[in-house]
């Protein structure tokens, strides 16, 4: 369902300059919108879908208002904000999942009611369902307000369907204008007068709630018939959208999450790209949370900026990234996580081809280090073969005069892969005594541990 959504394709042909995977699908949606108008929005878009549940569920009298339904001059919001996505876009920034409608979706269940099943919800994803929620119940107060209003997605396909030769069209001699088309329509469209070609969903209601039969669908050569109400966006107001988000960009980037500075903890699912490729490719759609079978997938929230709100994260004490697992990558829409062969994420017989981090001891919280207490769960844990972690046998006096025999744990960073089971299965309280960093990952030259020489 994600790759039949074009906002993605364009955001991240601009941003990164390619067509990844799937994405020309959501292109020739496009194609198809200038030609039979907002199809997508009427017919296939679940948000769209849930909103008009909604707001049928909301009763009769306020889905059939006819002041309810008209349409009104902030509806052009939407305009506005998919010219500062684009703009982003083009300056490197793939903001769109923001409020793309099915990322927008996917994330709220994938990240806000998924992990209820792996440990509870975390932060990002009560903001993600919580954002969710709130546009499904802004749908009891307006008709699909968020499709009207702030959808930046239909927003691109409006401005394609004022192109197209299909829509809706009125015979103004049998219409009685008695207004039911009016209290029909899903997106403002208004049919009973000038036809807003680039708001009408192409849901139909109208045609079947006029009982004079005057609105119909389909193809004409009339010029009188396809005329149709001018954008309600001004040009000062788009050269000032614009302007403003070419400027706030930068602002973006180094608002605490600059290149140089960001996400020195945050480690990234496997086969995500170099860090700037990431952020320019990933929309936020959360499929790879859905897809990873031990949870450890989160929705960021504040650790990589504001450039990286809801990008997806590892957090080790949730799950573990399974050695044998590629699920991740599999289903991500955009490329943003490439593919890598499964093997490659496996030290078996050796070091391992690929690494998403280095796992690093806290020795000041490590029981057979820091207390004398004997435990050897992270190298029991380790699944590498021979293991990166490896126990070195000591024998302590305690503070009793008593002896205790130890196996301290230590870590081989050449022989590590960061899949985080030593994390996730540590024994030590919330934070844990081993912890997966990015250093050392596959993915950026720049990242690699230093070896000290002599």
């Amino acid at each position: 369902m994600l790759v039949l959504d074009p906002l993605p394709a364009v955001t991240t042909g601009l941003a990164d300059w390619t067509l990844p995977k799937w994405t020309w699908v959501g292109l020739a949606v496009l194609a198809m919108t200038a030609v039979f108008g907002r199809f997508f929005c009427g017919w296939i878009c679940p948000l769209g879908t849930l909103q008009q549940l909604v707001s049928w569920v909301a009763g009769p009298r306020k889905r059939k208002s006819v002041e309810r339904n008209r349409y009104r001059s902030w509806f052009s919001l939407k305009y506005l904000l998919l010219t500062a996505l684009l703009v982003w876009a083009a300056l490197g920034a793939n903001h769109a999942g923001w409020l793309d409608p099915l990322p927008l979706l996917h994330r709220g269940v994938a990240a806000g009611l998924r992990p209820l099943w792996h440990g509870g919800v975390v932060p990002g994803g009560w903001v993600a369902f919580g954002l969710l929620a709130l546009i499904l119940a802004a749908s009891a107060w307006m008709p699909r307000v968020f499709c009207r209003a702030l959808c930046p997605s239909g927003a691109l396909m409006g401005l394609f369907a004022r192109l197209a030769p299909f829509r809706i069209r009125r015979e103004g001699t049998s219409c009685t204008d008695c207004q039911l088309c009016l209290m029909a329509c899903q997106g403002a469209d208004e049919p009973l007068g000038r036809h807003r070609v680039s708001e009408c969903h192409v849901c139909l209601n109208c045609l079947d709630a006029c009982g004079e039969q005057s609105l119909s669908y389909g193809y004409g050569l009339d010029p009188t018939a396809t005329e149709s109400m001018p954008l309600d966006v001004g040009r000062r107001r788009f050269l000032t959208t614009a302007i403003g988000s070419a400027a706030i960009a930068p602002v973006l980037r180094i608002s605490g999450s600059g290149f140089e500075s960001r996400a020195h903890d945050a480690v990234r699912p496997p086969g995500a790209l170099q860090e700037e490729a990431f952020i320019a490719r990933c929309i936020t759609c959360s499929a790879c949370m859905a897809a990873c079978p031990t949870g450890v997938i989160v929705s960021d929230l504040g650790k990589t900026g504001i450039e990286g709100l809801f990008t997806p994260v590892l957090a080790m004490r949730r799950g573990w990234c399974e050695p044998s697992c590629v699920r991740c990558m599999e289903v991500c829409p955009t490329g943003a996580l490439e593919q890598v062969d499964a093997d490659a994420k496996q030290a078996i017989g050796g070091a391992p081809e690929f690494k998403i981090g280095t796992a690093f001891m806290d020795r000041g919280r490590c029981l057979p280090w820091a207390m004398d207490i004997p435990c050897i769960v992270c190298e029991e844990m380790c699944p590498t073969s021979p293991k990166a972690i490896w126990l070195e046998t000591v024998e302590k006096r305690r503070r009793d005069g008593s002896l205790v025999v130890l196996q301290r744990p230590n870590i081989e960073p050449s022989m590590c892969t960061g899949c985080g089971l030593c994390e996730n299965r540590c024994p030590v309280g919330e934070s844990a005594a081993i912890r997966i960093s990015r250093a050392g990952e596959t993915r950026d030259p720049d990242n690699q541990l230093i070896q000290a020489t002599v």
